[in-house]
């Protein structure tokens, strides 16, 4: 099946590290503001996006839904419908897919996707508290373990499930290092080569009002929209303006203030190491006895948020919107769940097989580096040298806001596909739970 989905935008959030410049904000603060980055990039009038979907992780105490918080601190309308979605690492990835499939299928012209974590904010859990302890202690279970890096099926984290597996495979400590090395000095080069520059987007932290952004106008809200049926004989049911109590002050509500507030710029991935060598990656203790896998070849625990504009490509054409990139395909696997490793080159070789495509035909490979074993291996699994993966560094270094992270490497294959002229790129992922989603993506 040939997609009809084109992007018209994207845009992130810097990376931050636990409890860094990004911990004051909320995961859907810092959605809003990847979603107004790419509002604004794509140049259309917000009250044009008829659905977001969003994927988080941890969402733990971040209130209901918190894709319709998005909409809401983002300026769009009541009108605008939202979804969250939650496949663990790919949470991003499916947000762009689902949009995918909704815009191909004739359900909406032009959707807001993306994913977005503040692991910084996940909480600490207390089971059994309703109904109370009659005797001894209550254990406090971490909501960022628990519900997004533990394995439910053979009870572990998946570092310490990685390192295992990366033993049986003889993957050793140096290889996972030098890899690890590569990906800090690929990021650290492409943020001073200004590489980024056409996914991030920087954020004004303010210092004394937490949780706000300082921004130099504030977004653009959205109208009301009515479903075109509504102007039919059951227009009535529409009928209804709210209370002063429960219409929605935007002001109030929303992330973004202006004016001379006291504030932290950030504008780049607070976890890239300029001094990253092989020696101090060597110092590290394995996060598991006799094993390989060190804080230092495994991403860290961040904060951050991508969004991206999609739109059906007949009315982007017809309303003279540039598209970046078309969304082609999309494949998904699902495998032994400590075995992640291998995942991300299977949907990836789905995808080549279905659409008969050699991996030479594809000009640029996102792997997700939730290990740098996972990279390493999933390349050796498709035939790729690691120096053709991840140019411009991946997650090891830049960071791995679990939902996040999927929507991250389809803008990062897009940017590179435009500064190359155009081409075939395929973003791949795996998730927790034994499962992988890879996309296929066309510039020009």
């Amino acid at each position: 099946m040939t997609s009809k989905t084109v992007v018209l935008a994207t845009a992130r959030t810097p990376f931050g590290r636990l409890g860094g410049a990004l911990s004051p904000l909320t995961a859907t603060t810092l959605g809003a503001a990847a979603l107004v980055g790419a509002i604004s990039r794509a140049g259309i009038d917000p009250t044009e996006i008829e659905h977001a979907i969003f994927g988080e992780v941890l969402q733990a105490g971040t209130g209901q839904n918190p894709a319709r918080q998005v909409i809401f601190k983002s300026g769009l309308a009541k009108t605008v419908t939202a979804e969250t979605v939650n496949k663990v690492c790919a949470s991003g990835m499916l947000a762009a897919v689902y949009a995918m499939r909704l815009i191909d299928a004739g359900a909406h012209r032009i959707v807001a996707a993306g994913g977005m974590e503040s692991m910084s904010n996940a909480p600490y859990l207390l089971k059994e508290a309703r109904t109370g302890y009659r005797f001894g202690d209550g254990t406090l279970i971490d909501a960022m373990i628990y519900d997004g890096l533990w394995d439910q099926y053979f009870p572990m984290t998946m570092a310490a499930q990685g390192s295992k597996v990366a033993n049986e495979l003889g993957l050793t400590r140096e290889e996972q290092d030098r890899f690890a090395y590569e990906s800090h000095n690929r990021a650290r080069l492409a943020h001073e080569d200004g590489n980024f520059d056409d996914e991030i987007v920087a954020l004004n932290v303010a210092t004394k009002a937490k949780g706000k952004l300082v921004v130099d106008a504030l977004p653009k809200r959205g109208a009301v929209r009515m479903p075109a049926s509504a102007a039919g004989g059951g227009a009535s049911v529409w009928h209804h303006k709210p209370s002063a109590q429960f219409a929605l002050d935007y002001d109030a509500y929303w992330p973004f203030v202006t004016g001379d507030i006291p504030h932290a710029v950030v504008d780049r991935d607070e976890a890239v190491r300029a001094d990253a060598s092989l020696e101090s990656l060597a110092k590290l203790k394995p996060l598991e006895r006799d094993g390989t896998i060190t804080a230092g070849n495994a991403p860290g625990v961040n904060d951050g948020a991508a969004a991206l504009i999609l739109a059906d490509a007949e009315y982007a054409r017809q309303h003279g919107y540039d598209a970046l990139a078309t969304l082609e395909d999309h494949a998904t696997v699902a495998w032994d769940s400590p075995y992640i490793c291998f995942t991300p080159a299977m949907a990836a070789q789905t995808l080549l097989e279905r659409h008969g495509l050699s991996r030479e035909q594809i000009h640029v490979w996102e792997i997700n580096e939730a290990f740098a074993a996972v990279a390493i291996t999933s390349a050796r699994k498709l035939g790729l040298e690691e120096t053709t993966i991840n140019r411009y560094g991946g997650a090891v270094a830049m960071g791995h806001p679990i939902g996040a992270s999927g929507a991250r490497i389809i803008g990062t294959v897009i940017n590179q596909l435009r500064k190359r002229g155009g081409g075939l790129g395929i973003a791949s992922i795996c998730s927790g739970g034994g499962q992988g989603d890879a996309v296929l993506i066309r510039v020009g």
